[in-house]
């Protein structure tokens, strides 16, 4: 699965978990729109720790990086030591 199709899924359980089952291009907003709140980015945070070895605690950030599934990919590709590659 590449990295697109990974996030993808993951933000679809979290949103799946809060009865949310729209449908979800890569530029929809999902934080200022509501669709996630700070919980939510949390477990984007510690899947993004997991798999792409991102390292948050020495990098600011900031909450709406994560407004949508293509700017969650551009800090992928800014962030990851390898980027877009998943870590085993």
């Amino acid at each position: 699965m590449n990295t697109r199709n990974e996030l993808r899924a993951h933000i679809q359980r979290l949103l799946a978990d809060k009865g949310d089952r729209e449908p979800l291009g890569d530029a929809d907003s999902l934080v200022l729109s509501g669709r996630l709140d700070s919980v939510d980015i949390l477990q984007i945070v510690v899947f993004l720790e997991s798999n792409y070895s991102i390292d948050f605690a020495e990098q600011e950030f900031d909450q709406e990086d994560f407004d949508s599934i293509a700017r969650i990919l551009a800090l992928i590709e800014l962030r990851a030591p390898a980027a877009g590659t998943p870590q085993a």
